[in-house]
């Protein structure tokens, strides 16, 4: 078959995947120590009929259940957001001017954010919700919807509190099950780039639904916050994929996402649990700790940095995306000097990302943030975000396992760039109104969703043609010609060893 644009493994790069070994670095302790045997007595209970893709897939289901309870009650995030509203009143001394819904829905914020003490400081202006939303924005659950036969305010959008713990015991069961996929596939003999792809694709999908879940958790409404723990977490996953790429092995530091960062998660839905629901989050981080009696922050400027539990939380956040780029960076600059080559042409890998966050912001912040004062239309651009983002680390993955070369475009930008030109525009040609801004973000979702439902189906049946395998299935490769493979690796060495050897040359042609 010729390559095109929807062949995502072409026949010249199907004989790489005899040639795929997996390489991964678990450096945490908590792994080794702790989660380590626990996830191996897990496994044996898995009988050696049950695929690993199967056992993949159930932890991801458990992962859409959790996402299904928010979507049902609170699927427009009004629970924080009108959490944030009342707290911009109330700094205003406009309270009255609130009405009965948004004070009903946020009667629990006021026992915690008006505990005595310093007064909160959030590090955003209007708590991080853009100017446009207004305190009467209707929410949207399908619970209401069938029980009530209308989407408006005047119902509760705020989620029982036991329901957050469900969302801890799912996310910790989707980690076990994650991490016991690739155990099961090395007892079955079915260990391969199959079980690769398929388990990045799933951990890809999980990362977008995960960040929306505990931004509900964590009562960031539809702020900027909430866009910036996405864009954060996004970037954490690629930066992973991309080092994985260039230095053939999964590194997983001492406090890495898929083990420290799901148990922080879990840890964060159990306190919304237990300490209040969400409205916990919005105390101010002195006051929760006891230091805004201490003297010596009431007379400093210390006083000031009263911030928000939640604003603190995702500020550390940052800091640790800071730290994992270096990290990343410095294990493929490491990885890229011992083969001889370039520790900078990498960083050109870096783009796809870069230009995905940036033109889907400048598609939120259009029209006064339409996008984002739209309770309907906010989760689903989310989704659509997130299922963009899984097709492009999914062509990533593609490429790492295939020795094919990286994948700088996909079309899934050009759609996201289409889409933010036109509400960009002084009058858009397709966005002019609110009902055609909301149709706009639908057809995306739906296409996007097209689009990678079909990569996923191409990508399977292509791997499990060539090798002889399945993919729910206990099947061994039947087809696996290690000759080949071998044969594909002695190719590619020689190859880094002509780089090699032609950088060597034009070193010594420089002039001294």
């Amino acid at each position: 078959m010729a390559p095109s644009l929807f062949t995502y493994i072409s026949a010249s790069r199907r004989p790489a995947l005899h040639a795929y070994k997996y390489s991964g670095t678990d450096k945490s302790l908590v792994s080794k120590y702790i989660l380590g045997p626990y996830w191996n007595a897990l496994v044996s209970f898995f009988p050696k009929s049950v695929a690993p893709n199967t056992i993949t897939l159930s932890g991801l289901a458990l992962v859409f259940l959790n996402f299904i309870t928010l979507l049902a009650v609170d699927g427009a995030l009004k629970c924080g957001t009108d959490a944030r509203l009342q707290a911009i009143a109330r700094d205003l001394n406009l309270s009255e001017g609130l009405n009965t819904s948004a004070a009903n829905a946020t009667a629990a914020v006021g026992a915690a954010v008006l505990t005595l003490g310093l007064p909160v400081r959030p590090l955003l202006a209007r708590y991080g919700l853009p100017k446009s939303i207004e305190v009467d924005e209707a929410g949207w659950g399908f619970w209401n919807f069938i029980t009530h036969g209308s989407t408006a305010s005047d119902h509760s959008h705020c989620l029982p509190h036991w329901v957050y713990l469900t969302w801890a015991i799912g996310l910790f069961a989707y980690q076990s099950l994650d991490s016991i996929d690739g155990k099961q596939a090395r007892r079955t003999g079915m260990a391969g780039p199959l079980g690769e792809l398929f388990d990045h694709g799933c951990d890809a999908i999980n990362t977008t639904l995960e960040c929306l879940l505990c931004a509900a958790a964590m009562n960031l409404g539809r702020s900027y916050w909430t866009i910036a723990s996405l864009v954060a977490t996004l970037s954490n996953f690629y930066l992973t994929t991309w080092e994985e790429y260039h230095t053939g092995t999964l590194f997983l530091s001492a406090f890495s996402g898929p083990v420290e960062g799901i148990l922080m998660i879990c840890v964060i839905y159990v306190i919304t649990a237990l300490l209040g629901g969400p409205a916990f989050w919005d105390q101010g981080v002195l006051n929760v700790t006891g230091l805004s009696e201490a003297s010596f922050v009431r007379n400093s400027a210390l006083k000031n940095w009263n911030l928000p539990l939640n604003d603190a939380f995702l500020s550390f956040g940052a800091a640790g995306l800071f730290a994992n780029v270096i990290t990343s960076y410095s294990n493929v600059a490491a990885a890229r000097s011992k083969r001889g080559q370039s520790a900078l042409t990498p960083a050109a890998g870096l783009l796809p990302l870069i230009l995905q966050v940036a033109i889907n912001i400048f598609w939120l912040t259009a029209q006064d943030a339409r996008i984002i004062a739209d309770g309907q239309a906010f989760i689903p651009f989310c989704i659509f975000w997130g299922l963009s983002f899984a097709y492009n680390v999914g062509l990533l993955i593609v490429a790492h396992v295939t020795k094919a070369r990286f994948p700088f475009w996909n079309l899934t930008l050009v759609w996201s760039a289409l889409g933010a030109i036109d509400a960009q525009l002084p009058t858009p040609l397709i966005q002019h109104s609110q009902a055609a801004t909301r149709a706009a973000v639908y057809v995306s979702l739906v296409l996007t969703a097209l689009l990678y439902g079909h990569f996923c189906w191409h990508v399977v049946t292509t791997i499990t043609d060539e090798l002889g395998t399945a993919c729910f299935v206990v099947q061994p490769p039947r087809k696996l010609n290690k000759e080949l493979g071998k044969a594909v690796e002695l190719e590619e060495s020689n190859k880094r060893d002509a780089d090699r050897k032609a950088k060597g040359k034009r070193k010594e042609k420089l002039p001294r």
